[in-house]
């Protein structure tokens, strides 16, 4: 399979999942432990994502401080936000979370209302990031489309 394929293929695998997160609470119908797993999932999957674009975030760093399109500016500020953004839902997540174990990383039980607040509330704003992260890369999806037909 081509890399740009494989690449496509995971980015909607990927924005599936993430919407299936952001859309499920403790009482939908696929529960807690699937949220779970597909969290911890979605970190794997988005570690992979960013592996396979690692030449560009080289390059990218490389040049940020001199001049490139502001599109792509842009683009790297958003990605480094939601770095941030993913590492603070995972982080929460594991504080709060139910039907697997993390106890063994510290995170303190009395402090699960902050936990949760911060993983709801930074789940929220990483899904407007995402949505302008596709929208800056929508002609390159457009264009997987058109290949596909």
């Amino acid at each position: 399979m081509r890399s740009v394929t494989f690449k496509f293929i995971h980015n909607i695998f990927l924005v599936v999942i993430f919407l299936f997160l952001i859309l499920m609470d403790d009482n939908s119908f696929l529960g807690i432990w699937f949220h779970e797993i597909a969290g911890l999932t979605i970190c794997l999957f988005y570690i992979l994502h960013k592996a396979l674009n690692w030449s560009w975030i080289k390059e990218t760093t490389k040049k940020i401080i001199g001049k490139i399109p502001a599109k792509r500016r842009l683009n790297y500020i958003i990605d480094i936000m939601l770095l941030v953004g993913f590492t603070l839902i995972i982080m929460s997540g594991m504080a709060i979370a139910k039907t697997i174990e993390f106890s063994w990383l510290g995170f303190y039980r009395d402090h699960q209302m902050i936990y949760r607040s911060m993983h709801t509330s930074v789940s929220m704003i990483v899904l407007i990031l995402v949505g302008i992260h596709i929208d800056l890369h929508w002609e390159w999806v457009t264009a997987r489309f058109k290949r596909s037909r």
